[in-house]
């Protein structure tokens, strides 16, 4: 059974103390012929830690009933990649809530909270973004104060609203788009080590690939399964050993580590093997030669999310929404038939 979050009343109790006791202190307001000893103020501050309440700041005037403030979750870990699909999103979310009628204030939480601790602010919100994923205790606590959310690319509890791109979808175009220009031996380079362990989109990209090789009779190149280290490692056993022809890549940054390392072993792209990732129009345009790639569509997934948000708001109450996006191909410099095809 979920436990309830901790209310003024609850630390009052427990401190042996009354409520405006404890208001006092937390506001730092003594005087007036009002006062504490050390040893109340310690014990109440105690109490507090241990119950992890959080007042809300912003609701003193107990009249107000918007903050208009928007909390963005899990910056921490979606953020870590240069150029990764979270810029491009919360960059479309701060559009969308910015000309929101009245606007809104967004902060985006990059703190790297302890386990097993809530990362909703001390503060009160409107509303919240998460980042692919947070803490169980971050979703018990969202969904106990019935606070609005949406999870962008990742899942989401009962009350909570979800966007995500369609990764099985667009492992089947990548598949498909290297065999219509003549490739047999497809390899693919799974997530970096660390990257969101345990995201959907690691096991239902790399399970696609495999199931899509397999329906088309085509040879499963090792070193799918594994954990993307090193890119030139992965070079000499992909293309010097297994004779791939063409690489899909988890994301970016594993193709952008391939290239450099193409480079320095003398391997041409695409004129020795062609190469595509998962990614976004914002990562792939800074990259020479020009990247072919799987759009992930983030500044959509960010526009529905913040959209979705403020009906939410709106309409507290209203039943929650899963919306799937559809990834498409990005034909670019990269990918090209195989030599001698």
């Amino acid at each position: 059974m979920a436990k309830s979050v901790a209310n003024l009343s609850d630390v009052a109790t427990l401190a042996k103390v009354s409520k405006s006791t404890v208001s006092r202190v937390l506001n730092n307001k003594l005087g007036n012929g009002f006062s504490v000893t050390a040893e109340v103020k310690e014990r109440i501050l105690k109490v507090i830690e241990e119950l992890n309440y959080k007042p809300n700041l912003i609701a003193q005037d107990l009249t107000k009933q918007r903050t208009r403030m928007i909390s963005v979750l899990g910056g921490a870990h979606a953020l870590s990649d240069l150029g990764n699909i979270y810029q491009t999103a919360i960059n479309s979310i701060t559009n969308i809530l910015d000309n929101a009628p009245g606007g809104f204030d967004v902060t985006v939480d990059m703190s790297h909270h302890p386990d097993g601790s809530s990362e909703i602010p001390a503060w009160r919100i409107d509303g919240a973004i998460v980042l692919a994923r947070c803490s169980d205790e971050t979703f018990e606590e969202l969904e106990q104060r019935n606070v609005p959310y949406v999870v962008v690319n990742g899942s989401s509890w009962e009350k909570g609203s979800t966007v995500v791109p369609d990764d099985i979808q667009g492992m089947k175009l990548s598949v498909d788009h290297l065999v219509k220009l003549g490739h047999k031996r497809i390899a693919y380079a799974s997530a970096p080590l660390g990257h969101l362990i345990g995201h959907s989109s690691i096991e239902e990209r790399h399970q696609t690939y495999v199931s899509e090789i397999k329906k088309l009779g085509l040879p499963v190149i090792e070193g799918h399964d594994k954990l993307f280290t090193s890119a030139e490692d992965y070079l000499k056993s992909i293309i010097f050993k297994n004779k791939a022809t063409a690489i899909i890549t988890y994301g970016h940054m594993n193709a952008l580590n391939l290239m450099q390392a193409a480079h320095f072993l003398g391997i041409s792209i695409p004129q020795n093997f062609s190469l595509m990732a998962f990614c976004d129009k914002c990562a792939t345009d800074i990259m020479s030669p020009g990247l072919t790639f799987i759009d992930l569509q983030s500044k959509k997934m960010g526009e529905i999310a913040a959209s979705m948000l403020l009906e939410m708001i709106k309409n507290p109450g209203s039943a929650r929404k899963q919306i799937k996006i559809q990834e498409q191909l990005v034909f670019r410099d990269t990918t090209s038939a195989p030599e001698n095809s």
